[in-house]
């Protein structure tokens, strides 16, 4: 069984030169550990499912594709405090700003297997 909402630093998650300014229109701030608690439907679903990551061309950008349906565009970002910012074209991020595919992003920082950048406050 994974185990993706472990202690991490952002050290562990993300190169200090990945550093980003801006995400798409549209981002939320996101609490993981509140939406593992509160929306663990969501977040085990990610946990379970078949996934594909692929990175974009931009740090905080990636295409993920949850048991062989539509591929989603996310953008996730961490903030320097440790809370987390992201974006997904999902039909259910649009609806509720929770959805697994940001979940799969998070869950897969967690275990070492992606890097995401800082998001710098303006």
């Amino acid at each position: 069984m994974k185990t993706a909402e472990s202690p991490t630093t952002i050290s562990e998650c993300s190169p200090p030169d990945q550093r980003i300014s801006h995400q798409p229109s549209g981002t939320r701030a996101l609490d993981f550990r509140q939406i593992r608690d509160k929306r663990s439907a969501t977040w085990n679903a990610a946990l379970n499912a078949s996934v594909d990551v692929t990175k974009g061309d931009r740090p905080d950008l990636f295409v993920i594709s949850i048991d062989d349906n539509w591929p989603a565009n996310c953008s996730l970002a961490e903030h320097p405090n440790g809370t987390h910012a992201g974006w997904c074209s999902c039909e259910v991020f649009q609806a509720t700003t929770v959805c697994p595919h940001l979940c799969v992003l998070r869950q897969h920082a967690a275990l070492g297997e992606l890097s995401l950048p800082i998001r710098e406050q303006r």
